[in-house]
């Protein structure tokens, strides 16, 4: 599944891609042989069990900016292929500038268009406020994700199926309440989807910035879905007393078509972690080589198919971590 934001040669380079970028992108998804479903038939096929081709990827664009509608909806329409969009609905609300307005979200969902769920706020849902208890963080964000829901009834006459956490972010708590609420949740951590995979927090490959070549589409479309459990299960949440600290996991991998021999580990603008196996076949331990930065970081594990060239099976962790004092980041 892949992620894009912005379709504009004039937005923030970090999540932006070119219409020409997006014209060459489309162009190599179908010439090199490549179905594209809507994510919603995706992850129903998955979890009922029925056979997903290798070949399939799903198209999702976040934040319903307006470059979505201007430049990716035509091109996109033109080939006959769905996408989804997830909406903030606040921001809509508010006749944001350089977001969709609703008639323009209506046309699309009258249209075909998969409408998404992004939250009412677009806030960093995995805090709590000062005071905040457990309780009352879990009422308050549910509100805020059924809100959005209703929302986005009333405007296009179909309830969302599919959530996308506000910058990716989540924790086991969050996921558990997407899953209540009979929504399938995806963050934006890289990596493939498959049958086993956890659907109240999927991952997708965002496209954009660095990540828009089609060298890196390329191996994106070529990636499977690396199972993995890690100790301590994710995503992880660091203290400001943590600011330091390069945190270790311990992973599992049970074999399949993959050589764990060439099994790498990458930590956020770090490049490759420090990588042991333990004494069990399939365990290894990981850690960076120096600590996290501000913000939101990933642990990436890859492993080469153990017959086909370029072919290569995914895993992300998610951590995050706040400025020394305890604020949370910006963005």
């Amino acid at each position: 599944v892949l992620t894009y934001h912005h379709i504009d040669d004039t937005t923030p380079d970090s999540t932006s891609i070119t219409p020409a970028q997006f014209d060459t992108q489309l162009e190599f998804i179908s010439t090199q042989g490549f179905r594209v479903w809507p994510l919603s038939r995706i992850t129903e096929a998955l979890q009922q069990g029925d056979a997903v081709p290798e070949n399939v990827v799903g198209l999702s664009f976040d934040d319903a900016y307006a470059s979505v509608f201007s430049h990716a909806h035509p091109r996109l329409q033109a080939r006959g292929w769905p996408y989804t969009v997830f909406v903030s609905t606040d921001a809509i609300d508010a006749g944001q500038a350089g977001v969709m307005t609703w008639p323009q979200l209506r046309q699309l969902a009258q249209e075909g268009v998969e409408i998404g769920n992004h939250s009412q706020s677009h806030a960093h849902l995995v805090v709590r406020l000062p005071g905040e208890t457990s309780g009352q963080w879990r009422q308050r964000v549910t509100a805020d994700i059924r809100t959005a829901q209703q929302r986005l009834l009333t405007e296009t006459g179909k309830p969302p199926v599919l959530f996308a956490y506000p910058y990716g972010e989540y924790t086991s708590e969050l996921a558990g309440i997407i899953d209540s609420l009979g929504l399938t949740g995806f963050g934006q951590h890289s990596g493939a989807i498959g049958r086993h995979s956890d659907f109240s927090a999927l991952p997708r490959f965002p496209i954009g910035g660095n990540y828009a070549t089609l060298e890196r589409l390329a191996t994106s479309l070529q990636t499977r879905p690396l199972y993995v459990v890690a100790d301590p299960p994710g995503p992880m949440v660091l203290s400001a007393a943590q600011s330091a600290d390069r945190p270790a996991l311990q992973i599992s991998i049970e074999p399949g078509d993959y050589d764990l021999r060439a099994l790498a580990c990458y930590a956020s603008g770090q490049g490759k972690m420090s990588l042991t196996q333990l004494s069990k076949p399939g365990v290894f331990r990981i850690q960076p080589r120096s600590a996290l930065g501000v913000g939101r970081s990933k642990y990436n594990c890859t492993a080469p198919h153990s017959s086909r060239a370029g072919i290569y099976y995914w895993w992300s962790y998610l951590l995050m971590k706040p400025h020394e004092d305890g604020r949370w980041y910006r963005g």
